[in-house]
């Protein structure tokens, strides 16, 4: 499969697909949980007190569904530059990670459509932890902007 460093890069020529996105290799700690939990709210006590996560059955605070969602976007963002907008994006968290814990965001353009000036993306994306377990798996939709 071919990686396909920038989104800009899409549009000179015709890739075959899939298109493997750039990684986004992220670490989350504590503090960011903290610090995520404040900025939107969210006094779930399993984002940032490791004694109430353990009384949910957690083994640590968990990172939130939230901040992955965060992370994907960012991967896909990074990618698209100033090019392109993310027109949709879902995922579903099937396992908790927590924090000190690398994860890895990743995915493919799995489609195009062109309907000039903008070529329409569909993407497979996940989230996996440094074992390789999936933590979350989503979809997104993209736009990409062509020129000339």
């Amino acid at each position: 499969m071919m990686l396909i460093p920038r989104a800009a890069d899409l549009l000179s020529g015709e890739p075959a697909f899939p298109v493997r996105l750039p990684p986004l290799l992220v670490t989350p700690t504590a503090a960011h949980l903290f610090m995520f939990s404040a900025a939107t709210w969210n006094r779930h006590h399993i984002h940032y007190s490791a004694q109430a996560a353990r009384a949910e059955g957690h083994g640590d605070v968990v990172v939130h569904r939230g901040l992955i969602g965060n992370y994907l976007a960012r991967m896909l963002t990074n990618w698209l530059g100033n090019r392109g907008e993310i027109r949709s994006l879902s995922w579903k968290v099937v396992r908790s990670a927590g924090p000190g814990r690398p994860l890895r965001c990743e995915g493919e353009v799995v489609s195009q459509e062109v309907h000039h000036p903008h070529r329409r993306l569909q993407c497979e994306l996940r989230v996996v932890d440094a074992e390789h377990n999936l933590i979350a798996q989503g979809a997104a939709g993209l736009e990409l902007e062509v020129h000339g």
